[in-house]
């Protein structure tokens, strides 16, 4: 992939690029302005020849802002080769951060520069402004998990979708945890939401467990997370036995019918094989404490999962 300047032979090809993705204009809206981004300096991503990627830019005293940052194909990485280009021309002209302001809602948007190491700068009625100082570096910095102190003040939406990995997506719960902000850092996160779960509605505790995915489901239908602690994706381990899987269908049917929800467990790493035993103990235990126990592991998980995204 190539990164070249933007020119007035693209400007045709960038108007139906940036158009495509705007809602059939490609003028910018930006704080009571319009603006057209053809009219400001921009880079553009090749490959073999071909245009992929168009990011355009406006420079002040604010530092250099990204009017427009569009690709004609996801994961081809145009976008994050543009950012990184953007970043060495601030650095370059000596701005002090690169910036940019997107609509509070385009949750995929601020999702995919929080994870390029934006910061939030400001959270409007309508929009968010987003910041990377490079004062100290011009490459990005990839993180796989924004940072608490943007958490807690993104819009609840956005903070909501950005937590929806650690709790499968629950989407009551996650509603409710969003209102427990601020959470200050990580630990006071796991802290929120193991209250929150002992002290909300019953039907949401258990609509939580059932967010989750029993244990021995189909790897085709479970989160990424959730695959990976289940050792689906673990090449080297030993092959599991036919009537593990079975066992367990067997023992999640049971399971189920006694307590109206489902067994949820911290794997913590250990082969379904070592889990028949505990879910059929726990078939002896009392509902309450049952569902207590998934609930904290619930939490349980959601810290790995967040020490795993850390890294």
């Amino acid at each position: 992939m190539e990164v070249r300047d933007f020119e007035i032979a693209d400007h045709d090809w960038a108007r139906a690029l940036v158009a495509g993705h705007s809602g059939g204009s490609h003028l910018v809206t930006r704080l009571g302005e319009v603006i057209d981004p053809l009219t400001r300096e921009g880079v553009v991503a090749e490959i073999d020849g071909r245009s992929v990627g168009l990011l355009t830019v406006d420079e002040s005293d604010r530092g250099l802002e990204v009017l427009t940052l569009h690709s004609e194909t996801s994961n081809l990485g145009a976008g994050t080769r543009l950012l990184e280009t953007a970043m060495r021309v601030a650095s370059a002209s000596e701005a002090n951060r690169l910036w940019l302001i997107t609509a509070n809602d385009n949750l995929h948007a601020i999702h995919w520069f929080l994870r390029r190491g934006m910061t939030v700068a400001t959270v409007h009625a309508d929009h968010v402004e987003l910041e990377m100082d490079i004062t100290e570096s011009d490459a990005l910095r990839f993180v796989r998990f924004p940072r608490i102190a943007d958490v807690d003040v993104l819009p609840p939406e956005v903070a909501g979708h950005a937590l929806a990995p650690l709790f499968e997506h629950a989407p009551r719960f996650l509603a409710r945890l969003v209102e427990q902000r601020p959470f200050w850092d990580d630990v006071g996160l796991t802290a929120a939401a193991h209250d929150l779960t002992r002290t909300m509605p019953e039907d949401e505790q258990i609509e939580l467990l059932a967010a989750h995915p029993r244990i021995g489901a189909d790897a085709s239908a479970v989160s990424s997370m959730s695959r990976t602690e289940q050792g689906y994706d673990d090449e080297e381990a030993p092959l599991e036995e036919p009537w593990i899987g079975e066992e367990l269908e067997t023992l999640n049917d049971a399971y189920e019918r006694i307590f109206g929800f489902r067994f949820v467990i911290f794997v913590a790493g250990r082969p379904r094989s070592a889990i028949v035993p505990i879910l059929e103990r726990s078939l002896h235990d009392d509902r309450i404490g049952e569902l207590r126990r998934g609930l904290d592991d619930v939490v349980y998980i959601a810290a790995d999962r967040l020490a795993t995204l850390r890294g």
